[in-house]
């Protein structure tokens, strides 16, 4: 496969990665912390469009590779099915990117304010974890992606969805899987690549997966 191919499926990953951990905190209450981190590190990355140098190696997205893999796997469009709603929230990811990057106003406003946050970083010893960055992360969702006309519905337990802290990590890991949306439509993904390319995608989630075993 090609380098670009490597990058949009690494990319895509990360999209599920966002989802499955969106998943876990609505079910759970809590999630990978190593595998939050590395997408929340992804949000103030603006410099470079290599998926490699924003994540890091596949062992950091092994999450979403898994997500990925298992989504396409099996027929996650079945409500019965553990992976519905990780699939769900990718695709819905998708959507509400797409939406964005049809609105100057607010993509201007989302580059804005996560500049401001990145400036922010070092007043927290550079962990882009604690919760005040996490409650940043939160605020700029419900200001820039909470404004467009679609909304992604995330279930859960009530409890857990309740809990102080977890509905602004949801927020925080949805906001960084629209990111790695924008990412994979920048490398040349589409939704429709999903259902007509599939085997492609498997074969080299395969290959990256072997990568970290």
């Amino acid at each position: 496969m090609s380098n670009i191919h490597r990058q949009k499926v690494l990319a895509l990953a990360a999209v599920f990665q966002a989802a499955a951990l969106a998943d876990n905190l609505a079910r759970r209450g809590t999630a990978d912390t190593t595998a939050i981190k590395t997408l929340l590190d992804s949000i103030i990355v603006f410099d470079t469009d290599n998926p490699e140098a924003i994540y890091g190696t596949p062992q950091q997205l092994l999450i979403g590779l898994k997500s990925l893999e298992a989504c396409l796997s099996v027929n996650s469009l079945d409500d019965n099915n553990q992976h519905a709603n990780q699939l769900q929230y990718a695709l819905g990811m998708i959507q509400l990117e797409n939406q964005l990057s049809k609105s100057d106003k607010l993509l201007e406003t989302l580059r804005q304010r996560l500049e401001q946050v990145q400036k922010q970083l070092v007043v927290f010893d550079n962990d882009v974890t604690a919760q005040p960055m996490i409650n940043n992360f939160a605020g700029i969702y419900i200001d820039t992606i909470g404004t467009l006309k679609f909304r992604l519905q995330i279930k859960g337990k009530e409890q857990k969805l309740q809990t102080l802290g977890v509905p602004e990590q949801i927020r925080a890991v949805l906001l960084a899987g629209i990111r790695a949306a924008w990412l994979w439509r920048r490398l040349g993904g589409r939704r429709w690549h999903l259902l007509f390319t599939r085997s492609s995608i498997m074969e080299e989630l395969r290959v990256l997966i072997k990568e970290v075993r």
